[in-house]
């Protein structure tokens, strides 16, 4: 039996006067397209020792002394992603930004179906699996999606030899600077009239902060997740299921108050 999903009479009255909007994602929304997420239910870190062992394999540190052991486990991430389509959750993002004056995405993900989908505007703050560089030459290359097959040794580059990385931050590893100074000035200096918050458990500074900015500053904030996060009680709006489902309502009710 499918669940009917509805947004609540006050948040649509709220959407319909939203011009610009910024959107910050999580795995959540990734897991609807069936790529596993790190937490919450049936992620990753339900068998701990799964969840250590991946962690310490996809480290800073294990790419430079093992980096054999941290493509073994990079690829299975890689083929999961390459096989994995966007879902109406994406489409809707997409369609939002092409219709309003302004439109921002944050995404935690590296998998790329938020570009797939057709977002422009996209922080990616933890980089993109499917693209490369050479530690040692620093010449760029890509990943064909989808075209993979399971990766035993870190993959060298064909100009120089030099082990080849995913361009994405791995544990222990910083965020990259020109990234987080676009998040400020996207979201802190001028917050946009919505901030939506997508399938994140929202522990981490640079995720809850833009939210917390917003509403302070008296914007709408909404939460799209099915369980509670950090980001629960501060926002305007709870909505509790997937946003495959909530995600194309919002859609359509900014859609309707640009068109009025």
């Amino acid at each position: 039996m499918t669940i009917p999903y509805a947004l609540p009479g006050p948040l649509i009255e709220r959407l319909r006067k939203v011009r610009s909007a910024g959107a910050i994602t999580g795995a959540g929304i990734s897991a609807e397209s069936g790529i596993r997420t790190y937490r919450g239910k049936g992620g990753l870190y339900d068998d701990p020792e799964e969840g250590e062992r991946t962690i310490e394999a996809v480290s800073g540190s294990t790419l430079l002394s093992d980096p054999d052991r941290t493509w073994r486990v990079l690829s299975h991430m890689v083929m999961q992603a390459g096989a994995a389509r966007p879902n109406s959750g994406h489409y809707a993002l997409a369609a939002m930004e092409k219709k309003l004056e302004r439109f921002v995405l944050l995404t935690q993900n590296v998998d790329g179906l938020h570009q797939l989908a057709g977002s422009k505007n996209v922080i990616d703050i933890h980089g993109n699996i499917f693209n490369t560089s050479c530690m040692s030459c620093g010449e760029r290359g890509g990943l064909e999606r989808g075209a993979l097959e399971r990766i035993e040794r870190a993959p060298r580059c064909g100009r120089c030899s030099g082990v080849i990385r995913p361009d994405v931050v791995l544990f222990e590893e910083m965020l990259p600077m020109e990234k987080v100074a676009r998040i400020h000035r996207e979201f802190a200096q001028n917050p946009p009239d919505v901030v939506l918050a997508i399938g994140t458990t929202a522990l981490f500074p640079y995720i809850t902060e833009p939210v917390l900015i917003a509403g302070h500053a008296g914007r709408l904030t909404v939460e799209i997740n099915p369980e509670p996060t950090m980001l629960s009680d501060h926002v305007d709006f709870q909505l509790r299921g997937p946003a495959g489902a909530y995600l194309p309502l919002i859609e359509q009710e900014i859609s309707d108050g640009i068109k009025r």
